[in-house]
């Protein structure tokens, strides 16, 4: 072996170097946008094995203008991961994740650019503009002063320290902190979740419950409202010290609002499919409420102002499929606002004055989802003041938790104009609402929205409102505690209690009206105990 193949020269040096500035640079930054947290020295060390093995890779190819070719490409590649991976840590406090993609996959154009318009900021326009301009300027000196890399060994050893290297960062699992690698294992992972959906009859009229009965004298209306992006702290019927529910509080003694009340996921589709299902998806066959009341014998509609469809089918459209009527509002393409809530409303009318006995109507909202100022109309702009119980009063944290209390306004408009149109109803009728999933907003972080890898009690804490008719009241027979602690995961037993249905899947400990419910451990994300979560929370 060479003694010029035993040290590197300063041309090695100087093209270590341009892989060496990014990181550091994007370190500091993710430093400087939040929190100090350990896995930001994990992401570090990572990145350091990231950019060498993509430079070991390089030095094997031999031909010299392939080698320089693919050098080039994977440069260009690393600095844009780096990018990519920084500027996710700084909107959201976090690293990505591989759930990150179910979140980009279930997200159409139009939605995707709501969101890109809500998060982008001076600095990450012109972070995005310097790191392009870095790669182009490496290019450039790269072919003035052909700089090349030469092996330091010989390539079987190479090799070896290479699969070494690959080896230990999964064995200490610092390859979780590799975006390329979250990436392609959050694809292969939703890939194979839409196999298994592909699989399941959940837009079929029936599901799989068994013995179902379910009898009345009196015609009965039942709606469910569903929310978006809604957290209870936000709501003055929780209060919160800004009047944004006067219609709602107006009828206060004549709802049940229930005090503690957590969604399982902090994204919509993780915490609808369970909230909407009967096995959470954890078994080979699912059924869904909408599948329950089909079976029941109500005429069921769904009604919706979400987008219905992404670059994949999403989880909740197929479920809405099984209603006898789907409705969907919203199909307006990336770049055009979205129609408000109140286009709903038209439908609901059509739907009430249907001649039909038993009716079970889903209206699922746009809420206060983000952009919040795109939620609302122009006379729902009411706030423009400092808010109450804003931990960060800068400009930004401002403007968007005043947006996002007028679009609290509007929503608390929406659900009592469906209040008020299902009053007219004869027989038995309610009306309940209940979010998705909760919201940060300038609360307890430095951030407006909603992530499962930063979440905050905001995130999961939600409004479950309930409107009774005096008929249903009267014959209600089960029981309305408002301060038990409850999770989402059991909705369709206390959905199921709540309109009389009975079936053999159904667990009366599961639900929230039965005088048999047992409070137990909630769990978000899957296995986290919510109050240890919150207990061990720290802002």
């Amino acid at each position: 072996m060479s003694s010029q193949n035993l040290t590197f020269n300063s041309i090695n040096w100087k093209h270590l170097l341009w892989w060496w500035f990014p990181i550091i640079v994007g370190f500091l930054i993710e430093l400087a946008s939040g929190k100090f947290e350990n896995y930001r020295f994990l992401n570090l060390i990572e990145n350091h094995f990231f950019a060498l093995l993509c430079i070991g890779s390089a030095v094997l190819i031999k031909p010299k203008r392939l080698k320089r070719i693919f050098t080039n490409l994977l440069f260009g590649v690393f600095v844009f991961f780096i990018f990519a991976e920084t500027l996710y840590s700084t909107w959201f406090g976090s690293n990505f994740s591989a759930s990150s993609i179910f979140v980009l996959f279930e997200t159409n154009v139009a939605e995707a650019s709501e969101f890109i318009s809500f998060y982008i900021n001076p600095f990450s326009i012109i972070y995005a503009i310097l790191t392009f301009l870095y790669i182009g300027i490496y290019l450039v000196f790269q072919v003035k002063q052909k700089l090349s890399l030469k092996p330091i060994t010989k390539p079987l050893i190479l090799i070896s320290l290479l699969a070494f290297s690959l080896v230990f960062l999964r064995i200490t699992k610092l390859i979780d902190q590799n975006f390329p690698y979250l990436v392609v294992r959050g694809v292969a992972v939703y890939q194979d979740e839409q196999d298994k959906l592909a699989g399941l009859a959940i837009d079929e009229k029936f599901g799989q419950f068994t013995a179902v009965k379910s009898t009345s004298e009196q015609a009965r209306t039942f709606v469910l409202i569903i929310g978006e992006s809604t957290t209870k702290h936000n709501f003055e019927l929780y209060g919160y010290p800004r009047k944004n529910n006067p219609r709602l509080s107006l009828r206060k003694k004549q709802l049940h609002v229930f005090d503690d009340v957590i969604s399982t996921n902090a994204f919509t589709i993780g915490a609808l499919k369970t909230a909407l299902s009967l096995n959470n998806f954890e078994s080979e066959s699912e059924s869904t409420i909408v599948q329950l009341f089909n079976q029941a014998g109500f005429e069921t509609h769904w009604i919706s102002n979400q987008r219905p469809i992404g670059p994949y089918e999403s989880i909740v459209t197929k479920m809405s499929r099984a209603a006898n009527f789907y409705t969907f509002t919203n199909t307006e393409i990336a770049g055009r606002k979205t129609p408000l809530d109140e286009v709903l409303l038209p439908h609901l009318e059509t739907t009430l004055n249907r001649n039909t006995k038993d009716k079970f109507i889903v209206l699922h909202l746009l809420g206060t989802h983000l952009q919040y100022s795109d939620r609302y109309p122009a006379a729902f702009e009411l706030f423009d003041e400092k808010p109450p119980n804003l931990k960060f009063s800068h400009e930004e944290a401002i403007q968007k938790r005043n947006e996002y209390d007028n679009a609290i306004l509007y929503t608390d408009y929406m659900i009592e104009q469906v209040i008020q149109k299902v009053k007219k109803q004869v027989g038995e009728s309610y009306v309940m609402y209940f979010s998705d999933h909760g919201e940060e907003v300038f609360l307890d972080q430095d951030f407006a929205g909603h992530n499962d890898d930063n979440p905050t009690p905001s995130m999961f804490e939600v409004p479950f409102i309930i409107w009774m008719n005096q008929n249903f009241q009267d014959n209600f027979d089960g029981v309305i505690e408002t301060e038990r602690s409850y999770s989402l995961i059991d909705f369709i037993h206390s959905l199921a209690d709540l309109s009389k249905i009975h079936f053999e899947e159904y667990v009366p400990e599961k639900s929230i009206f039965s005088e048999e419910f047992e409070s137990k451990d909630r769990k978000i994300k899957a296995n986290i105990n919510y109050t240890d979560f919150k207990e061990s929370f720290v802002p």
